[in-house]
Formats: structure tokens, sequence, C-alpha cells
């Protein structure tokens, strides 16, 4: 199954305090043993829940049957298919199972809590966000989907425009006509014949791309061509809703080889997430040095969550802190046992960081994590954009 944005959303939704969540991310990447580590996280969990009285004895004996499970459909499944490096997988005993198998190898971990443990995924998410590549030339195009690193080939979008050589125009031109086109004029007719098919050639081109992100959708653009010929002509002929999504273009022969179209591509996103990175941080300094609708660091971002105030919550990609959730409200705190909400005892957690990241998902917020060690978020940790102020 693959994963997007609505997917993480409903997911984090699959909360219950009563059958509690085992999230297993599991490195798979070949020739890798992930025996040997679906072994020693299991034995890991198992030694948490026993060592744990947070777990009734029904529950304990609920996530053994969990625990079991996944074991043995692992076993069975073997060696997954080619292309995935990364088995991600939420299961309680309530029945819940979702199964997403990724082609980014990420550390494998396991954790048993009350909700999934999504910020792996969201993480993934923000790093590779869903690209178009459009590859054109006087003649040709093809289209590519770049996402989660992978690079697909859709044929059958485009057809091969007939666009004429000089030399095939000149004799279209010429043969039967009784006469001969000499000079000046005659080049400028040429010129401007070839003119017009690339002309319509591009257009048919953009009106396609169009058709297709319509259809299939993406977050971005990323354009190839020749930098003189061709880049600046297809721009021009794109929709407004396209142009807007363009996040750069690189420079190459429509013929290349697929894996240094894909390498090109790969790294135009690379640069434009950066860029991303560093616009959001700036906006993020700004609003808070100006006192505006900004916040620094996990005790203010955590009040801003209570109140429901998170536009977009921003966390380095390196931020883990061990703190407290409340099972039944989901008030978080790095130091605060007893939920003031409700009253009851608060549950230790080993990741803020996650359990921030489903709270903001949950409260339609967006989730922006930084790879980069750029200030102020490096002295922070977690900073977020707010809706409105209190």
């Amino acid at each position: 199954m693959s994963i997007d944005y609505l997917k993480l959303e409903q997911l984090s939704e699959q909360r219950s305090n009563e059958h509690p969540m085992v999230s297993l991310y599991l490195n798979v990447t070949p020739p890798r043993d992930f025996t040997s580590d679906l072994n020693s996280l299991l034995h890991q969990a198992r030694l948490r829940v026993q060592g744990s009285d947070q777990y009734t004895e029904q529950q304990q004996e609920e996530l053994e049957r969990v625990f079991r499970s996944l074991e043995k459909h692992i076993r069975q499944r073997g060696r997954p298919e080619s292309g995935t490096k990364l088995l991600a997988i939420f299961a309680n005993a309530a029945g819940t199972w979702e199964e997403f198998s990724l082609p980014v190898g990420l550390a494998s971990q396991i954790s048993v809590e009350p909700d999934p443990a999504i910020r792996p995924l969201s993480i993934l998410l923000n790093e590779f966000n869903r690209y178009c590549v459009l590859v054109a030339d006087t003649r040709k195009a093809r289209i590519f989907s770049l996402f989660l690193g992978e690079f697909e080939d859709h044929p059958g979008i485009f057809m091969e425009n007939e666009v004429p050589d000089r030399v095939k125009v000149n004799l279209s031109m010429t043969s039967g006509s009784g006469g001969d086109i000499r000079g000046g004029l005659g080049d400028q007719r040429i010129q401007r014949h070839i003119d017009d098919h690339v002309h319509r050639h591009l257009r048919d081109v953009a009106e396609r791309t169009f058709r297709f992100f319509q259809k299939k959708g993406f977050h971005r653009l990323i354009i190839g061509g020749h930098k003189d010929k061709i880049l600046p002509r297809l721009k021009n002929q794109l929709h407004s809703y396209l142009l807007e999504r363009v996040a750069g273009e690189f420079y190459a022969d429509i013929d290349d080889k697929d894996e240094e179209l894909r390498n090109k591509a790969l790294q135009t996103a690379q640069t434009f997430e950066r860029e991303q990175e560093k616009e959001l941080l700036e906006r993020l300094q700004n609003e808070h040095d100006s006192g505006g609708k900004a916040v620094l660091g996990v005790e203010p971002t955590l009040e801003a969550l209570l109140f429901g105030q998170v536009h977009t919550l921003i966390l380095d990609s390196r931020f883990e802190k061990p703190g407290y959730a409340c099972p039944h409200d989901h008030y978080l705190s790095t130091y605060v046992q007893q939920c003031p909400v409700c009253g009851q005892n608060m549950a230790e957690v080993p990741d803020l960081g996650d359990e921030m990241t489903e709270e903001a998902v949950n409260q339609n917020a967006e989730v922006e994590h930084i790879f980069q060690d750029i200030a102020p978020l490096s002295e922070h940790g977690v900073a977020a954009l707010l809706r409105f102020t209190v």
C-alpha cells in the first residue's frame, strides 16, 4: 500500500487506550538479514511490556498475540518484492492491520503506544514530495513521476510530433511547385514553418501535462530540456496552475538514460527542498523576533498545540525527547505526570516528537521536518508557526 498525507491522517486517528498499537518499522534492504532485526525488536518489545505496570494482564496477552502475528506474517512473507527497503506495519488486538512497503530505508524500530508511531512516515512524506518530471525537445516529450526516490516513466502520454527539420521542410516546400526557394525569404519561410510546428508541439505537451496533473495529482513540477531552445518556450506554454508548481529545471537531452534523468531530477528536487527549508526558518525567525505568530522550544510549542494554535509544526529531523502523554486526553508534557485535564496518571513516552507530530496531524496542521543545521531550530529542536496568538 502506498502512503500519502490523507492515509497518514487516517492512521493517526487509530488510537485506542484499551488496545495498544504496535508500530513496526523493519529495514529489509537487500542483502540485509532482517529476520535477526525482527527477533531483536520483538524481544525488546516483550521485555518492555512485561516490565511495565502500564498494561493489564489481558493487554499483555493481547500484545503477545500481536507480536506472534507479526513474526508469522513476516516469516511467511519472505523476501519483499524488488524495490522495497522498508516495511511499516501497524497492528493491534482490535483488528487494525495497516502495512506499507516503501522504497526508502530507515532504521528498524518498534514501539507500543496507544496510537501509531507515525513520525517516520511523516518525515518520509516531508522529505519526498510527489514530483512530476517533464522532459522535452522540439519533437518529443516524456513524463515521469518522482516519489520516495522512485522514478517511474509514464509512456503513452505523448506522441512524437512530426516537427520537420530544415531539409525536410525545404524539400516539401519546393517539390512539385515548379519553383525554387532562394535566399533570405525562403529561409525565413522555412524557419517560420519550423517555429510554428515547435510552438504547436510544446502547446500540446503543456496541455497533456496539465491533464496528467488533473488525473494523477502531484505537488511539484520539474522540467528538463535544452537551456536555450526548449525550457523558456515550454514554461511560456504551461498552465498557471503548473507554472506556480515549478520547483526547478535541469538541462538534458530527452534520449539520455533514465538513470541520468533521475539523478538530475532528484538533485533539482533536493535543492528546492533545502531552499524551502531556509525560507521557512527565515520566516519563523522574523515572526518570533517581531513578537508575531511563532514560538520556539518544546514547552511553548506544547502549549500552542494544547490550545490548537499551531498552523505549522517544525521539527529538527534529529529531535528526540522523552516525556509524558495522557492516554485519555493526549495532553503532552516534558515533566507533568498527572494530567491537569482529567486527573489521570500520564504515561511515559520515549519520543515527544512523535506525539507532537500525531497531535499536529489530528489538528490538520502542517508538519515540516528540517534536515539542515540552521538556527533557530538547531538551538531549540522544535518550533511552530501559529494560526493565532492568545
